[in-house]
């Protein structure tokens, strides 16, 4: 197969790359290893967009984004968004969606009160995708490689469901692959974002930035037995935040108002109810919320999971919710790779330290255009030419037998070392402790011969997992100090005069190790 401009993963941000590469003319072919949209992260989110508006000037949304980001974002990015930001949502309103205006913000409005706001707004996408002729979408397609020849990309492999090996040419290729939060025991992501993205983009020789932060959203379903979903803002002010001995945890550390500090503090909120947590388990009770309440969004989603939220507390944890870390990218979206362009989550330098609340999906919109758009200019402006084929035509064996079971353990053990040695609080030791034990694991699961498609599926996924975890501790090690949602309890403070930089990341492949350097911010 050959189109113009090859697009990876089916979410926010790359079905908004998807229609802006349609509309400048391109041949697109989107590829997500599920269905696009609803298989997404994009589709768990409460569709807030935090941006500039009639009542926040575009510089105060500027300086809030810096703010939150303690000043080592690129400012040039941020101050892009801020422009673009109308545009994006010009392309939403065409779609239909109904958009409510905040303070600071818009809001997608959902189709129904008991519906996430997410799936409305990746249906509406879904839908004007399938019905543009320029675009095909590829389903059940795995990815495992993009193609490079010498200085340029030409394509990408992968396998499908029905265990063949697919390789389609483009002399484009946009990288919106999301994060990789489920490498974490405790996470609000769908199971398989697992760092896919990043793994793919350093294969190609890129560079990682900033990959030691990590942003946990401090209110995530912890209870047995119930998904791991974030409990959606805005909370009821009946509600009260209890340990075993239903203490209030918000008023013994000062923060009344959880609405605020989610917003505001997410990391010291999140810090604060990690070290509770270790204690014992947290609660939440709705027990004083009025009836009346849960018939309107957000309390209306809890309604439809088997759990009785009105007369029962239940447990709570903070969760790995976001990445800022990732590939760098230009102004039009490309990274240093020519031809290879990436939005979203698995884009650094929008966010710096830690994300501002509603700028994940602004990100998706304003960038997923700019790379959309950027990527089909390239393609159709340099038309690929393809190497020799021949080394590219190895197949894969399968065997009816299956390592799943293997598989799984290693996945849990991966989780297990991620939130114990990397989760919310970090240290020296345990970032040591962390990186020995992964490196073990690693081992044994590259002796790990895949016998069927979901084996070869998940052998991917912890491979990339594996590498993203090393990836992030290797970072964490490195920064000696504490700054937005990066906190070491053995340097507690930000150091602005010898740590206000970015970290970036070389893995070097025949020796099997990263190397860091850091570069002022700006």
């Amino acid at each position: 197969m050959k189109k113009d401009v090859i697009v990876i993963g089916g979410g926010f941000a790359g079905m908004v790359a998807a229609l802006e590469a349609g509309e400048e003319g391109a041949k697109v072919v989107i590829i997500d290893r599920g269905s696009i949209g609803l298989g997404t992260n994009s589709a768990l989110s409460n569709a807030t967009f935090s941006s500039p508006t009639m009542h926040y000037a575009p510089e105060k949304y500027v300086r809030d984004t810096l703010k939150t980001g303690k000043e080592i974002n690129r400012e040039l990015l941020v101050r892009l968004m801020a422009k673009e930001a109308s545009l994006g949502f010009s392309l939403l309103r065409s779609l239909d969606l109904e958009l409510v205006e905040l303070s600071d913000g818009y809001y997608v409005k959902s189709a129904r009160p008991d519906l996430i706001p997410g799936i409305t707004l990746v249906r509406a996408l879904a839908g004007k995708i399938r019905k543009v002729s320029g675009i095909e979408v590829l389903t059940g397609l795995y990815v495992t490689e993009i193609l490079r020849d010498g200085e340029k990309v030409y394509g990408v492999r992968g396998f499908d469901r029905t265990r063949e090996e697919v390789f389609i040419y483009a002399p484009a290729v946009v990288l919106a692959t999301g994060g990789a939060g489920a490498i974490f025991l405790r996470n609000d992501n769908q199971k398989n974002i697992m760092g896919q993205g990043y793994y793919l983009a350093a294969k190609t020789g890129l560079e990682l930035w900033d990959m030691e932060f990590v942003q946990f959203y401090p209110l995530v379903i912890a209870q047995p037995g119930l998904p791991s979903l974030l409990l959606y803002p805005p909370y009821p002010q009946e509600a009260r935040l209890i340990n075993a001995a239903e203490e209030n945890i918000l008023k013994k550390h000062g923060l009344d108002d959880p609405n605020k500090a989610h917003v505001t503090e997410r990391d010291r909120f999140s810090a604060i109810l990690f070290q509770e947590g270790l204690k014992g388990p947290l609660y939440m009770d709705y027990r004083m919320v009025p009836t009346s309440r849960w018939k309107r969004h957000p309390l209306s989603l809890l309604t439809k999971i088997k759990f009785d939220f009105q007369r029962e507390p239940f447990a709570v944890s903070p969760a790995a919710h976001f990445f800022m870390g990732g590939v760098r990218i230009d102004e039009s979206g490309q990274t240093s790779l020519p031809g290879l362009f990436a939005c979203g989550e698995v884009a650094w330098g929008l966010h710096g330290a830690n994300r501002m609340s509603g700028n994940a999906l602004m990100e998706c919109v304003v960038f997923g255009r700019i790379a959309g758009r950027s990527a089909a200019r390239y393609a159709l402006n340099c038309p690929t030419s393809l190497p020799d084929l021949k080394e590219l035509s190895k197949g894969f064996s399968y065997d009816p037998s299956s390592n799943q079971g293997t598989l799984r353990e290693l996945r849990r053990r991966i989780r297990e070392i991620a939130w114990r040695c990397a989760g919310v609080v970090r240290s020296e030791k345990g970032l040591r402790e962390g990186l020995a034990e992964v490196k073990k694991l690693e081992i044994g699961l590259k002796g790990i011969a895949p016998h069927t498609v979901h084996d070869r599926k998940l052998k991917q996924d912890l491979m990339g997992a594996t590498f993203v975890l090393k990836a992030v501790l290797y970072a964490s090690v490195s920064r000696k100090e504490s700054r937005g949602s990066f906190i070491r309890e053995d340097f507690p403070q930000q150091d602005d005069l010898n740590w206000r930089k970015n970290s970036c990341l070389t893995y070097e492949w025949e020796d099997d190790r990263f190397s860091v350097s850091y570069y002022p911010a700006g």
